[in-house]
This record gives C-alpha cells, structure tokens and sequence, in this order.
C-alpha cells in the first residue's frame, strides 16, 4: 500500500509509536484471549489484536520499519491458527458466543486481517480465513428463523455488534462474495439498534445524542460502514442519512480540538458536546476512541463527497485532539481529553479498563491506548492521494509520496513548499483552507478560492515550486453556545495555557494578550495533576 511518508509532527509521532508501543508490545498476550476463548467477565480484550495489529500495518507501510513488519508476519499467523473447524476466531467460548463483546471483537480480528491482505501480503489463505469468519457470523446471527438478531447481540441495544458493517463491507469488496453484501444490507436494514432505526431516524432530523443510547464510537461506525458501502454502490437514501450524520455531528458535538464525547465521566456519549465544551462538571469530554473513529468517517466522507473542508476537519482533530492525546514518550494515550474545562485541566494516561472494571489485568492495554495509533496513522493515507494520475495534498507537513516532495516546517513555520523530484505529468490539487494567504507556482502568484481544491495541471519538472503562504496569526474563536469564553488558534493549531507557562520543546510557544500560549499538543505533557492546560478563556 502507497502512502505518504510524514515527516513533521505527525511523521515523527508514528515513528515514536512504532519504536516504543509497537516493537515493545506483547503481542503472544494479545493472541492468548483467542487461544483460550476463555472470556467470561464482559471485558474486551477481544478488541486489542485488532485494534492494535491494523494499526501497525499502516505503520509499517508509512515507515517501512522492517522490525515491525516481522512482528506483524508472525502474529498474523499466530491469530489464524487459533480458528476452529467452523472457522470461527473469537475469545468467547463456544456457549457464551454473540454476548457481551464478542461480535466486536470478530469485527476487529477482520478489520486487521483484511487490512494486511490488502496493504502487505495478498495470501490467499487470508480471505479464505476471513470468509471462513464471516460464513460462521452469519450461521449464528440474521433475519433467518432460529438465528439471533443482530440487534440482540451484545452491548448498546446492537450498536456495538452491528458496527461489523464496516467489515462485511470490506470483505464483499475483496471477494465478491454475495452473501456479505446481503449481510451487509440485513445490517443496515436491522437499523443498528433496537431503540430504533439510526439511519431513517438520522434522516428525521434527530440528533446524534438522540439516536440510539448515543453511544458516539459505536454510533459512528455503523454509519462509517454504510459510507464504505455508498463508495461501492449508490444509494441516495443512505448517501444523505451519512452526509446528515457527518454534518449534525461536525455542528453538535465535535470540540475545537477535534474531540468528541460527553456526558458520563469518560466522554463516550454524543451530548451536545459542541455546546457543552466550556462547561466543567463531572462528565468526561472527548474519548480517544471516539476521535480515532470520527477521524475514520471524515476520510470516508471526503472520499465520497471530495470536498476538501472535510479535509479541514481531519487535521484539526490530528493536529490537535489525536497529537494531543499521545503521551511525549509515545508509549501511552489518553482516555478522557481535558481539552475545553475553562478552569483548568490535566492530562491523565489512559488506565488499564480491564484491571479497573474487572479486577483481572491486561498489560496495561486500554480501548483508547489501543486505538489512538490508529487514528494518528491514518494522516499516512490521506495526507496525499491519487487517482487516475491526479495527486491530492491534503496535509501540508514535510512528507515525501513518490516524486512529490512537501518540505518546509508546518504547521509551526506558515510556508510550505512542493516539488517534484522527476519529471512527471499529472494534475495536482491543493486543500485550501481559511487561513492559506497565497499560492505562487515559480514565483507568480495563482488565484484561488478558499473551501474548493486548487487545480494545477501541468507537465512538472524538478525545477518548479510551488510556494504556499499562510496566514498564522493569532485568532480568538467564540465559544459555540455563547458563554464569555474564547479560544485561540494559529492556523490548525489549538492554543493552549500550561501551567509552567513557555513549554520546552513545545511546536509553538507564542504570547496572546499577556498570557503564554503553546499548540494544546504540546500543553499538559508532563501528564501529571500538577501540570494544568486551559483552553477556553473569559473575554
């Protein structure tokens, strides 16, 4: 798989997370659950293969880090040897299967193996074994007399076990395989949860904290499966209820940061989390989890809608809500960001949910550690893409894809350049976000409308530039629900206030209105009570 190799913040970050989370993880530990099928207590250790293995593979593809590729080779073959005879993969026991966790837990075990079939190693083997997952989901669970509804199939009223849509849609892409798209369709017509149809309800004008239990993470892969399918096949129908979601979602609940999540104490819920970001109170804001997710749906949508103020959307949650969550070690993540309390937060590392919850460790492994990764690598996919010989810029930090070359030092330094480094005919596109000033290709100036991709079609030699020039002054950003409140951004970046006032080391330490400011990455990073961030002031 061709993907952008980054070399800014995010670049240096990913590389961080291959050298001390993914090449020190314990991954025999992550495959026992499936050697065992011995879950028996509602934890989710079924998640973390999964979740952490894609991750690596596109690590591996945006670093080449041949390490990691052995590790990824190794488990890869070590999880598919756990099947049995009727080619199910699952840490549950045969009895206790389609409960609790366990239609989650097969999603991510497909979402890995398809994703290592498709960017490092078609095996036949592989699509033999997913099918082989996917034919034993379906003998156990659909519309069929004596099979279990999907909807009555673990956590949140269906949402948690439906949310495999995205996989079966994957798989159908890979094979053909009818059945899939028939499940895939039983899915979406299921509705996803039994407290009613989330698409048809999304369509009514419902709102995301609304449809279903709210449950944002689960929520927004369900509908990120049904986008998958609309990039397949059209329907208009389904293609407004996902644009409707993606729009109410982006208004309603998603933070300045590019966080989302509200209302209990870890921040998993919609909740009008837009509205309620300034407030402080005992309900956590911004699950990891969920911005990983909303990340996800973003580059779906910008795949189907090519509009480039989606791309918009995707950095500011990567420069801000995913680079901040990370620790500067890259070993652990946060669970709940503190990223709006207007009286001062601290960053905490994510705990090990299974020892809290369920008295039963699990190295330290947590949702939001586990899924962070993959959110901050899928910057390597969509930073620049191509199709039909046109290149896409999404991303504007220093990266090489192929023979195009991004050099400069955003998004600290507000000058970018981009060249070719071999003679290449091709058409080039621009994102243009609000706070881009100018674009000169060899010295004149190019016009150009902000909001809709900059069009640059030309035989390119290694002697042309093109020079981008932005505008990073300082800008106060009103508070949605109209509190006295006020944020600071410079370009993509959040602006923050630490408690140690200037942050060594910080991407940017600026001064706004007397009080020292740094990226809000970079704020809190000492992940200790003491060390305290503000985001939102009072005018």
């Amino acid at each position: 798989m061709k993907t952008a190799v980054l070399q800014g913040a995010l670049g240096k970050a990913i590389e961080l997370s291959v050298e001390k989370r993914f090449k020190c993880l314990d991954h025999d530990l992550l495959e026992t659950p499936f050697r065992d099928r011995n879950e028996n207590d509602n934890a989710w250790r079924c998640e973390f293969w999964g979740k952490i293995v894609r991750s690596e593979i596109t690590a591996y593809c945006a670093t080449g880090d041949e390490k990691l590729r052995e590790l990824l080779d190794r488990t890869v073959k070590n999880l598919m040897a756990t099947r049995t005879a009727d080619g199910c993969i699952s840490s549950y026991p045969a009895e206790r299967q389609l409960g609790g966790w366990d239609v989650w837990g097969r999603k991510y075990v497909l979402l890995a193996l398809l994703r290592y079939y498709e960017f490092i190693k078609a095996d036949p083997e592989i699509l033999e074994c997913c099918c082989g997952i996917m034919d034993h989901l379906m003998e156990q669970t659909g519309a069929e007399e004596g099979k279990c509804s999907i909807l009555e199939c673990g956590w949140h009223n269906g949402l948690a076990a439906s949310s495999i849509l995205g996989a079966v849609v994957a798989l159908w892409r890979l094979t053909g395989n009818e059945k899939c798209r028939r499940f895939a369709q039983y899915i979406i017509d299921s509705g996803c949860s039994a407290l009613g149809n989330i698409f048809d309800d999304v369509l009514a004008g419902i709102l995301p904290a609304a449809l279903g239990n709210g449950k944002a993470y689960e929520m927004t892969s369900c509908f990120q499966g049904a986008a998958e399918l609309e990039l397949l096949e059209h329907d208009p129908k389904r293609l407004e209820a996902v644009k409707k979601y993606y729009d109410a979602v982006r208004e309603r609940e998603i933070f300045i940061t590019g966080a989302g999540g509200a209302k209990d104490s870890v921040g998993e819920f919609w909740f009008d989390g837009a509205l309620r970001q300034t407030r402080a109170g005992a309900m956590g804001l911004g699950e990891t989890c969920v911005i990983a997710t909303w990340i996800h749906y973003c580059a779906d949508m910008l795949a189907l809608t090519d509009d480039p103020r989606v791309a918009d959307e995707l950095e500011k949650s990567l420069y801000n809500g995913i680079l901040g969550a990370l620790a500067p070690d890259g070993t652990h993540w946060m669970h709940v960001n503190p990223t709006p309390l207007t009286g001062g937060g601290f960053k905490a590392y994510a705990p090990d949910q299974i020892l809290k919850g369920f008295k039963t460790p699990f190295g330290g492994n947590d949702c939001c550690r586990a899924q962070g990764p993959e959110g901050l690598v899928t910057a390597a996919l969509i930073a620049v893409t191509e199709k039909e010989n046109i290149l896409t810029v999404n991303l504007f930090e220093a990266l090489t894809y192929g023979t195009l070359k991004i050099e400069g030092n955003y998004p600290c330094a507000p000058e970018a350049q981009i060249r070719f480094t071999e003679e290449k005919r091709c058409c080039l596109r621009l994102r243009t976000p609000e706070f881009l000033e100018q674009v000169l290709l060899n010295g004149e100036a190019v016009p150009f409308e902000k909001g809709r991709y900059l069009v640059l079609n030309r035989c390119w030699t290694p002697e042309d530039k093109v020079e981008l020039v932005f505008d990073f002054s300082l800008k106060e950003i009103p508070a949605p629900d109209g509190s006295p409140y006020v944020a600071v951004k410079r370009g993509p970046l959040v602006l923050a206030a630490d408690s140690r006032g200037e942050v060594p080391g910080a991407l940017v330490n600026v001064s706004w209105n007397g009080i020292p400011l740094c990226d809000y990455a970079s704020a809190g990073n000492l992940f200790d009570p003491g060390n305290t961030l503000t985001v939102w002031f009072r005018k």
